[in-house]
């Protein structure tokens, strides 16, 4: 914000704006020309995260420097279009290895996000409990279970705290540049404004033990705070005891649910399922 007010003082600035559906504006766009050092790039600054999930001090200080700007054009676009390229910036920045120093994670082998039975397995619990609506998977991993969701049609916004393994799957094409997110499933609240879902799924949560099961039980609370009234949340575990804890903390945020039992004789993936209604 200082660095913005000081452009204020600069007669040679060379500023734009962009301005959203509502004639707000939610970017400023200033021109860095070419010198000895560096080419001519531009850079953008933006509210957007600032004002979700309702807008705060910095949002406000924004604002009042975007008023007293003297802008040389103006860009029109929509929160939404804007929100998607920056985190399409971003995925692009982490998959060229821009958003970690010294890198020395290679491409795993496409078995790696993809196996048949699990995607077929994964589909059949889709097809038992169709999501519907704006659709958000927590704790993606890789992609290996967004594969799956995009193959039968559905676009979820995939978040999870793991940069290397939401690498790898931008790497293998399974997650999405534009519905990619870095972000802990533990602050959800703190990105996203309530009731932003009607659908939150996650397959095979966890490990879940008794050290850590706050770290789960928060997320569920902060999961439920951002369905909609009525909206659905799908989850797969690998144990019954790690899906009792997850039933307890959905249970005290007045979700409706029920666990089900999904084992096989293999007894690895998605073996307890959770379907409930806010």
């Amino acid at each position: 914000m200082q660095y913005l007010g000081n452009i204020r003082n600069d007669p040679e600035a060379d500023i734009s704006g962009i301005k959203d559906e509502n004639g707000d504006i939610i970017g400023l766009v200033l021109l860095n020309p070419e010198t000895e050092e560096s080419p001519e790039f531009r850079a953008i600054f933006t509210n957007l995260v600032s004002s979700k999930p309702i807008p705060n001090n910095s949002n406000s200080q924004f604002l009042g420097i975007a008023k007293s700007l003297k802008l040389n054009r103006l860009y029109n676009t929509t929160a939404e279009e804007l929100t998607d390229a920056m985190i399409e910036y971003f995925s692009f920045s982490l998959l060229n290895r821009q958003l970690c120093d010294n890198c020395i994670s290679k491409k795993e082998p496409y078995n790696m996000v993809y196996i048949e039975s699990r995607n077929a397995r994964l589909k059949r619990i889709l097809d038992k409990y169709p999501p519907k609506g704006e659709l958000l998977e927590i704790c993606c991993g890789n992609g290996m279970s967004t594969l799956p969701m995009h193959e039968m049609g559905y676009d979820p916004l995939a978040i999870d705290n793991d940069r290397c393994q939401i690498c790898q799957g931008l790497e293998h094409d399974v997650l999405k540049l534009k519905r990619t997110i870095i972000l802990d499933a533990t602050k959800l609240t703190s990105f996203f404004p309530e009731n932003s879902f009607d659908t939150i799924v996650g397959f095979m949560l966890g490990t879940i033990y008794p050290f850590n099961k706050g770290i789960w039980e928060q997320m569920m609370f902060e999961a439920v705070n951002l369905l909609k009234p009525g909206g659905m949340i799908l989850l797969t575990v690998n144990k019954k005891e790690e899906m009792e804890v997850l039933k307890v903390a959905l249970d005290n945020n007045n979700i409706e649910g029920k666990m089900i039992d999904n084992t096989d004789e293999k007894g690895i993936y998605d073996q307890w399922i959770y379907i409930g209604t806010r």
